[in-house]
């Protein structure tokens, strides 16, 4: 959030064109050490500004569409992902022998994602392994609630266009090095951030003045720093909410482990840490009773994922959301379950979250909007295009100071 790109003479919110040399002068004589850090915050802020701006523009912009990603793939293709059926839904068995028949041939079924409204279908996750160990493609298949028909087959994820937008939002499209790289940039908007309150905050006096537009007709470059001072220190609560949260999404594997310092956070089992135990003669539980075993434990929560066994040592995982929890795309309320028994072999009750739990569970719904439902996302939304306005503003400051003081040489 670069507030000031051109000297500390004009840092300090409410002076005027006339006076603000004088003022500055004056205060910097009463204050040099003040006015030396602010230099230097001045100077990692400018930098911070001018190198990481194009990148902190790509991720909120990127974020921005991603808060409605679901809806514009809806938007833009009605036929593959939406219906227009009512009634009851087809036996969740159906679907799923559906959505296995529709399968890639060298994949298998991991699972299945719940409508989430009634014009939405069933998203069948299919997992193909690729060339390289331990990495996979992922492949969707869109399946009729109302009809257990297939609407849409092997649409990969990353291969079309809210997808493709999803994977540069989250790792620039180069995997693990792009999320390391990005959660580095979140970190920097949060430093810009703070730099950048640091130099708006106005001296005794000026309070008023800081929180005003005050130089309608002062310099082109005057008007740029007051819509850039403004626009920042507005913004700056929820830029500063997304970026932290936005190194939580990237360096989660850092962050959970302080998150324990202060409070208990369960370790999420490992794939191969919770298996079935195969019985001898005995047939997997069908999804459909996995489900309905899952709702046992938490009557009052909707069905949300299910997660499928491949082989024979695959578990059931059935994610489940409470009435009152904050995610409101996904559940966090989680079974995990032997598939030839029922046994419940784990689970996570969103009631009974410790406090870092807690914590951390509001993470993901305060990035994307959703813990505050539809306003959530439209402020999430429009907060994404702010660091394009301090990008540009800072930008045109810098320029023409740079303009100006070539004329000055010439």
């Amino acid at each position: 959030m670069p507030t000031d790109t051109l000297d500390p003479v004009i840092t300090q919110p409410g002076s005027t064109d006339s006076d603000e040399t004088g003022e500055a002068r004056a205060h910097s004589t009463s204050a040099p050490h003040r006015l030396k850090h602010r230099k230097f915050w001045l100077k990692l802020h400018l930098y911070l500004g001018l190198f990481g701006g194009g990148l902190f523009v790509l991720m909120s912009l990127t974020g921005s569409f991603l808060v409605f990603y679901k809806a514009i793939d809806e938007w833009l293709n009605p036929a593959l992902v939406t219906t227009s059926g009512a009634g009851p839904y087809r036996p969740l068995n159906e679907i799923v022998a559906v959505a296995q028949a529709a399968a890639p041939s060298e994949g298998w079924l991991d699972g299945v994602e719940w409508p989430s409204d009634e014009r939405d279908v069933f998203l069948a996750w299919h997992k193909v392994p690729t060339d390289v160990a331990g990495e996979f493609r992922w492949f969707q298949v869109a399946v009729d609630p109302y009809k257990a028909t297939v609407l849409s087959r092997d649409r990969e994820w990353g291969g079309y266009l809210v997808s493709f937008i999803y994977e540069l939002h989250q790792s620039l499209l180069i995997e693990e090095p792009g999320e390391t790289i990005l959660g580095f940039v979140a970190l920097f908007l949060l430093v810009s951030i703070s730099t950048g309150l640091y130099l708006w905050w106005p001296r005794p006096g000026r309070l008023r003045q800081a929180f005003t537009f005050t130089s309608g007709r002062g310099s082109v470059i005057r008007r740029h720093f007051e819509w850039h001072k403004l626009t920042g220190f507005y913004a700056a609560v929820i830029l500063a909410m997304l970026a932290f949260t936005g190194v939580y999404l990237e360096f989660g594997n850092y962050v959970v482990p302080i998150v324990r310092l202060f409070s208990p956070v369960q370790e999420f089992p490992k794939e191969q840490a919770i298996q079935s135990l195969p019985i001898a003669g005995a047939q997997p539980l069908s999804a459909e009773q996995a489900a309905a075993l899952a709702r046992q434990v938490f009557s009052e929560g909707d069905l949300r994922y299910i997660g499928m066994p491949h082989d024979e040592t695959g578990i059931y995982q059935v994610f489940l959301r409470q009435p009152d929890e904050v995610r409101r795309s996904s559940g966090q309320s989680q079974v995990w379950l032997d598939q030839y028994s029922g046994k419940i072999l784990r689970m996570h009750d969103w009631r009974q979250f410790t406090g870092g739990e807690t914590f951390l569970a509001w993470l993901f719904p305060l990035h994307n909007g959703e813990a505050f439902g539809l306003t959530g996302r439209w402020i999430v939304f429009f907060t994404g295009f702010i660091p394009l306005v301090l990008y540009v503003t800072a930008l045109r400051m810098w320029w023409l100071k740079r303009q100006a003081h070539r004329r000055q040489l010439a």
